[in-house]
């Protein structure tokens, strides 16, 4: 069935006006399917401003946390009015609304494509394994942003977990970033705890201790933005914090940069990381992250185990520059995959094969 004569509905706990991972994905996924003649709704638990297409199921919850208390109740009305062709629930760490949406699914039995874009954790997979007998069903088909994310839901809920991966504007980060004698490190991260931005700042401490010359931008706000400073003054680190950048703003320091480093272990996909490899940069990541989904050892970046690991790449490329160079030209010429039509085929094939098993 081409994407086309679908009527999809997208449910996810957060959406705008909350930012974010998932929101985005969302929300640009929605467009691309639009754009191909799809009818795309949404339904979220988010409070905000009314949106065309868009069902609000929020409550007074402190914080404006997108929770509410009767979830499948007001789902099941919902879906029962639009009878869409196919349900796409997305889901992170914790999505008590989309847990409560499959529910409502399995009482209608409505194809259903679930997608988890986050790394579940301990308490995660111990939380959603409890419910496994709510959450698998037939016309159910579950997939993660990356194989490193699907890995840890197989393991906490025991079932076929396929890859949909998340989506960028391709073209739209293509650069021809310059040349340099020396090294140009790049990150572009939010300030906080589990993006480690205290790991890339020793990481970069480490490799200007005998290469003084590699240089670095940091790009990114957060809570522990000033705490980073106050470390890259103490240490007199080659570092130039810029703060949030727009698209137009990433792109600028792009190209003036050869490799992108991601210190993050907990990375379930690596949007920032792919945009830079769409831009032309060789990419520089944790092999725990799932980066490595994109990332072709050797070919158009690197996977490292540990930060030592990386340090020692780090140096290796500084002496090695007609090298980085030869990678960057390989990814100017090879774009990634992950254009929004090429993502738009994959779901629209997750939806047909929903579709076929929800049949009798």
């Amino acid at each position: 069935m081409p994407t086309r004569d679908l009527s999809i509905v997208h449910i996810s706990d957060c959406y705008a006006p909350r930012t974010g991972g998932i929101e985005s994905q969302v929300a640009r996924l929605s467009r691309a399917q639009r754009d191909a003649g799809a009818q795309v709704s949404i339904i979220t638990a988010t409070a905000g401003s009314s949106q065309p297409d868009v069902t609000r199921v929020s409550a007074p919850i402190p914080f404006g946390l997108p929770i509410h208390p009767r979830t499948r109740h007001h789902l099941v009305q919902v879906l029962e009015k639009s009878r869409p062709d196919v349900a796409h629930i997305h889901m992170g760490a914790t999505s008590p609304f989309a847990w409560g949406a499959l529910r409502a699914i399995r009482q209608l039995d409505v194809p259903t494509v679930v997608t988890v874009h986050s790394m579940w954790g301990g308490i995660s997979q111990r939380g959603y394994a409890a419910f496994e007998g709510t959450m698998i069903g037939k016309g159910i088909l579950w997939s993660a942003v990356s194989d490193q994310a699907a890995l840890l839901v197989r393991r906490a809920l025991n079932t076929d977990v396929q890859i949909l991966p998340n989506g960028i504007d391709v073209n739209a980060w293509a650069c021809d970033p310059t040349t340099s004698e020396n090294l140009r490190l790049v990150s572009v991260l939010r300030m906080a705890p589990r993006k480690r931005v205290g790991a890339l700042l020793k990481v970069i401490k480490s490799v200007q201790e005998s290469v003084p010359e590699i240089s670095a931008h940091v790009v990114g706000d957060g809570p522990l933005r000033q705490r980073a400073e106050a470390y890259a003054r103490k240490h007199r680190l080659n570092v130039v914090f810029t703060g949030r950048l727009d698209r137009t703003g990433i792109k600028e320091v792009f190209s003036h940069s050869d490799v992108f480093v991601q210190p993050s272990v907990k990375e379930s996909f690596g949007i920032a990381a792919l945009e830079a490899r769409a831009a032309g940069l060789l990419v520089l990541a944790r092999s725990e992250a799932g980066t490595s989904s994109f990332i072709e050892q050797g070919v158009n970046g690197f996977m490292v185990n540990s930060d030592r690991e990386m340090i020692g790449k780090v140096s290796h490329l500084a002496a090695n520059m007609p090298d980085v160079e030869a990678l960057k030209a390989f990814n100017r010429e090879h774009s990634p995959a992950y254009s929004w039509d090429w993502v738009t085929a994959e779901a629209t094939n997750f939806y047909e094969a929903a579709i076929s098993a929800s049949r009798p």
